[in-house]
């Protein structure tokens, strides 16, 4: 008879503990919809609610610091990721990347930067930890810590964006052209249809026409460079967009121009490598000259003005097994990374 008290009793304890964190699911699983859909306060309410059932949640704590971090509440966006790291179970990591943000945000980018690089120690495969590091560094000119961090992320994630993005916008920065052209081509073959798309095009443009330099009031090439391996390459940018005037260019698109230019740029590229070794060499130029070698670059060139108008949707009616052709070799080339 005691036994079957004991089980009855096991049994409920089990079954109240079911019904507990079925509950608390149920009010993170609607918070969630609630931070989708931008109602930040109702999503607030809704984890409350789950710790509430459970007050040890890790995702509830991690979903309230999450969700004060885009309501612009900085401090209680601290308080709830250092008890998810303090707890040192789930969601650590990306607690770290919210505190880091949080700190950021408040103007304390120093200890941003410590919250990533302590992150980092445990935690060194998570490319974004490295993206936030580089993005805070680079919002503090410190350029180098910013490109290091950059090129870690995209050795762990080459689909990662953002830090295309950042890693050009580096190296329009620090008067580094064809660097910051070659980052640029990436990133928007990876988006080439959003907000930030028009402007890293707007940015690839000006690049290609050494905008940056009169912007800067420059009195010397960044071709001229001591030590710049890439200053051939620049030199012949310039080459190349003085030939647009020439009379056998002057009626041709912009894009078109742009694409064969492009191709030009690519080859040379390649072929300037030799033993060269590097980021810049192997991670870009490498992937770079074999895209033009399978004569890719037109149809990189017309995918990437999508911010454009209708400039690729025209091109694509009658260019469809180029475009088709690009995504099967992309698609091949990514596969073994």
């Amino acid at each position: 008879m005691f036994l079957i008290k004991k089980l009855i009793g096991f049994l409920l304890v089990t079954l109240l503990c079911s019904g507990a964190f079925a509950q608390e699911n149920n009010f993170i699983t609607e918070g969630i919809k609630m931070h989708d859909k931008g109602d930040y306060e109702g999503a607030i309410d809704f984890f409350k609610k789950a710790l509430q059932s459970d007050k040890n949640s890790i995702q509830a704590n991690y979903e309230l610091a999450s969700t004060y971090l885009a309501l612009k509440d900085y401090p209680n966006a601290l308080k709830y990721a250092d008890i998810v790291i303090a707890r040192n179970l789930d969601y650590v990591d990306q607690a770290y990347i919210l505190k880091g943000s949080a700190l950021d945000l408040l103007g304390r980018k120093p200890e941003a930067i410590n919250t990533y690089k302590l992150a980092l120690k445990k935690y060194k495969t998570n490319h974004l930890l490295y993206y936030n590091l580089a993005l805070t560094s680079f919002n503090l000119k410190n350029y180098n810590d910013a490109d290091d961090a950059l090129q870690k992320a995209l050795k762990l994630n080459p689909l990662h964006a953002s830090s295309h993005f950042l890693l050009g916008m580096s190296m329009i920065s620090q008067g580094n052209r064809v660097q910051a052209i070659l980052a640029l081509y990436n990133f928007l073959l990876l988006e080439p249809k959003t907000k930030r798309s028009a402007s890293a095009l707007l940015a690839l443009e000006d690049e290609w026409k050494n905008a940056g330099k009169q912007k800067n009031n420059s009195k010397t090439s960044p071709a001229k460079k001591e030590g710049d391996e890439f200053s051939t390459v620049t030199l012949m940018l310039d080459i190349l967009e003085s030939s647009k005037n020439n009379e056998a260019n002057k009626n041709k698109p912009a894009v078109s121009l742009l694409a064969e230019n492009t191709q030009i740029i690519f080859t040379l590229l390649g072929e300037a490598k030799k033993d060269k070794k590097g980021f810049w060499w192997n991670f870009y130029v490498d992937y770079f000259y074999t895209l033009a070698n399978n004569h890719h670059t037109e149809a990189l060139c017309y995918y990437i003005y999508q911010s454009r108008g209708d400039t690729y949707d025209v091109w694509l009616k009658d260019n469809l097994p180029k475009m088709e052709a690009l995504s099967e070799w992309y698609t091949k080339y990514m596969h073994k990374f």
